[in-house]
């Protein structure tokens, strides 16, 4: 029974992770990307309404896809799959820091030269994988590649954007999917729903010291 609820989420996952494709002015490399594992490659919108916006492209790639298009630009693979993203920032407030939450078996974190601002740091916190930028990504600007790598192929996953004072949580990112993972039913339906709506909602948040 669970290899069947495994199937079908998996399917799910892949027709949700596929409408996240449409472009946008500020599009890069990574979005609708032709070496990407399974077509997993696209664009997701983020806007709190009060500057904060942009989007996130990601995609997900073998490591040999990886080292044949972004061989040299500063990240080598750790695992069979690599797990990438760009964010794109739009709006009056810089973003300074971009989360992918509640990770299973990722390693290798780190980032690569294809855009405007490298992060400042790079770490796994607790089960989140956590790029910073000091200075913040301006309007009109683009982080680096920002990447990790697993041997687990990948579940919808709920991200975080950083720009003090508030942050903003959405859905609809690939992350890797593992066992422990699985949740039930209606479980799947919720966030697939919020990946569907591009749901994003935002809180209050300290300003990091």
């Amino acid at each position: 029974m669970r290899g069947i609820r495994s199937a079908a989420i998996a399917t799910l996952v892949a027709s949700t992770l596929a409408l996240g494709t449409a472009s946008t002015s500020l599009a890069g490399v990574l979005n609708g990307h032709g070496d990407a594992f399974n077509a997993i490659a696209g664009t997701v919108p983020f806007n709190n309404g009060t500057g904060l916006s942009g989007t996130v492209d990601y995609a997900v790639f073998t490591s040999a896809a990886f080292n044949s298009n972004f061989a040299g630009l500063g990240y080598v693979p750790g695992d069979s799959l690599v797990y990438t993203f760009q964010v794109f920032s739009q709006g009056s407030v810089a973003v300074t820091g971009f989360e992918l939450l509640a990770l299973s078996d990722a390693n290798t974190i780190g980032s690569f030269d294809i855009g405007d601002v490298p992060p400042t740091s790079s770490a796994f916190v607790g089960l989140d994988a956590q790029w910073l930028f000091a200075a913040g990504i301006p309007g009109g600007q683009s982080s680096w590649g920002l990447a990790f790598s697993s041997s687990v192929e990948p579940i919808v996953a709920f991200f975080e954007i950083l720009g003090a004072p508030e942050a903003l949580l959405a859905a609809g990112l690939p992350k890797p999917f593992g066992v422990a993972d699985v949740p039930e039913p209606n479980a799947v339906g919720a966030i697939l729903a919020a990946a569907l709506a591009g749901l994003g909602w935002s809180r209050r948040r300290r300003r990091a010291s």
